[in-house]
């Protein structure tokens, strides 16, 4: 059976915008890491990565109630991020969590799942929604 590497064409990432905005985009770009038949995406908020036959687009984090770093909390907490998923025919918009269910969904043949979301929630510092990268695993990446 004849491998080949879905997920390398992912260096040719697609950053996605509103277009209305004409103020540089600071935000970092999207990379990948493959180990493996995993590919790992690290998107900031409202970026994408596509490979030609599937795009993973990080649209927003719909929950952040991690416990901060330099507090002791009897529960982790949880992170949630919302997805956008589209491949072929198929199109879905999916939660995935740090700690809860789901942490994974299965789309177009792959497994995406929760995997990091920086930054780290610190006590006396708020997060801005727009300073957030997430971590994703896609699973399936040889086949």
């Amino acid at each position: 059976m004849t491998k080949r590497t879905l997920l390398v064409p992912l260096a040719l990432l697609t950053a996605c915008g509103t277009g209305a905005d004409t103020r540089p985009d600071t935000r970092p770009s999207p990379s990948v890491t493959v180990v493996g038949d995993t590919a790992f995406l690290e998107l900031p908020v409202g970026r994408s990565a596509d490979n030609g036959e599937i795009t993973v687009a990080f649209d927003a984090v719909t929950e952040d109630s991690r416990c901060p770093g330099d507090v002791q909390c009897l529960w982790a907490g949880n992170a949630g991020i919302r997805l956008a998923l589209t491949g072929g025919d198929e199109a879905e918009v999916v939660i995935v969590n740090s700690t809860l269910d789901p942490r994974q969904v299965s789309f177009a043949g792959y497994t995406i799942g929760y995997r990091d979301l920086r930054p780290y929630p610190v006590s006396d510092q708020p997060t801005d929604r727009g300073e957030y990268v997430a971590t994703i695993a896609v699973i399936g990446a040889l086949r």
